[in-house]
């Protein structure tokens, strides 16, 4: 592991603890101020739709200047728009925040595959699972830290410690990373074709539509609603819930550290069954009655150790691997940005669902949705090479 890869996986663990605290804060923090579940679908929406074409931006103008620079404007826009959350108790106030924080955090995620594939692309598998993996371990470890805090920082206070930590993850990578990355080729004027056109390989974009399918599945339980169902439904205390949301942390970093070291012949086969199993297990959770909270947070904590546990690592890698040198971080951003479309639907749906049918709702719709973005993979044509 070279001196780049340490940095970025450093930066991961400080990155997920701040994730782990935010995440798991924010959606007490908007009901304590009074937001409805519709108001709330609406901010998560509205930040989702913020930050599709920035990633696409920042993309392509990382061929052009480099990845170190975006990576670290990633890290401090995001602190400083943690920081600015407590300042706010409007909808459009939280809407702008977010889509700060979220515009931020699809950057790093746009780059973070790009630098770790470019430092060592014969052990990229290795390197996602471990970063990946400990960025998820140390989201525990940061929800864990709310948790505990909750009662004495309050919402507010956590908000500011994850900004504070946030921008320790600025500093440390600003210092220490060493940009190794050299244009391909002269990459000329980034036009609005450039950043509009869907031209890439046929692989790439049967990726983008079942990415697209599966965020609108995904983003109806993974958003406002996750903490709140197990809140609403069980009676469970926030310190309670906060346990939860620990073990839907470590139950996605497991497998991921173990990515470089399990034997995939198939990967379109273990991509395809891993989707399958995650979408069956979101949904079933939703259908398990309130009496029974132990055991709808035993099934629902599944969902990530044998699905996104799994696909994560072979996702990215195919991405990686048909994409062009010349134009990888432009193309990695439309891919997340066209399928991170679906994340406007699914926060409006949940909102919706949650406020007018149940609260169960929304993660019963959420597993169908994830199993469905299975579909279009059955058109994946692995062995091609990007410029096929």
């Amino acid at each position: 592991m070279n001196r780049n890869v340490k940095v970025v996986l450093v930066v991961s663990v400080i990155f997920g603890a701040t994730a782990g605290i935010y995440e798991f804060i924010l959606p007490y923090y908007l009901k304590q101020r009074g937001l409805s579940f519709e108001s709330m679908g609406a901010i998560f929406a509205v930040s989702a739709a913020g930050m599709l074409a920035l990633r696409v931006v920042m993309g392509g103008l990382a061929d052009r200047w480099g990845r170190k620079l975006f990576y670290s404007l990633s890290l401090g826009g995001s602190a400083v728009a943690m920081g600015l959350t407590p300042l706010s108790a409007s909808v459009w106030g939280q809407g702008l925040f977010k889509s700060l924080r979220e515009a931020m955090t699809v950057t790093r995620d746009t780059l973070h595959p790009v630098i770790l594939y470019e430092e060592s692309r014969g052990r990229f598998m290795y390197f996602i699972g471990k970063t990946r993996g400990f960025e998820f371990l140390f989201q525990a470890a940061g929800t864990v830290v709310s948790g505990v805090t909750f009662a004495t920082l309050g919402t507010g206070g956590n908000l500011y410690l994850a900004a504070a930590l946030t921008a320790l993850a600025f500093v440390v990578f600003s210092l220490f990373f060493r940009e190794k990355w050299r244009p391909q080729q002269s990459p000329g004027r980034l036009g609005l074709r450039d950043l509009l056109s869907f031209r890439m390989h046929r692989n790439l974009k049967v990726i983008t539509i079942s990415i697209f399918i599966f965020n609108i599945g995904m983003t109806m339980s993974h958003c406002f609603i996750m903490p709140l169902f197990f809140s609403d439904k069980f009676g469970a205390s926030a310190q309670t819930v906060a346990w939860v949301m620990v073990g839907h942390r470590l139950t996605i970093a497991l497998p991921l550290l173990f990515a470089g070291t399990m034997a995939m012949r198939n990967l379109k086969a273990v991509y395809i069954v891993a989707l399958l199993i995650e979408g069956a297990i979101q949904g079933g959770a939703a259908l398990i009655p309130a009496p029974h909270f132990v055991a709808a947070a035993v099934v629902w904590l599944l969902h990530d150790f044998l699905g996104a546990g799994v696909w994560i690592p072979v996702q990215n890698l195919i991405i990686q691997d048909h994409t062009r040198p010349e134009t990888r971080a432009l193309e990695v951003g439309k891919i997340l940005a066209f399928g991170g479309i679906g994340t406007i639907f699914g926060p409006f749906l949940a909102g919706y669902l949650s406020q007018r049918v149940n609260v169960s709702a929304p993660f019963l719709f959420s597993g169908i949705g994830m199993m469905l973005s299975a579909i279009p993979l059955l058109w994946l044509r692995l062995g091609e090479s990007a410029k096929g």
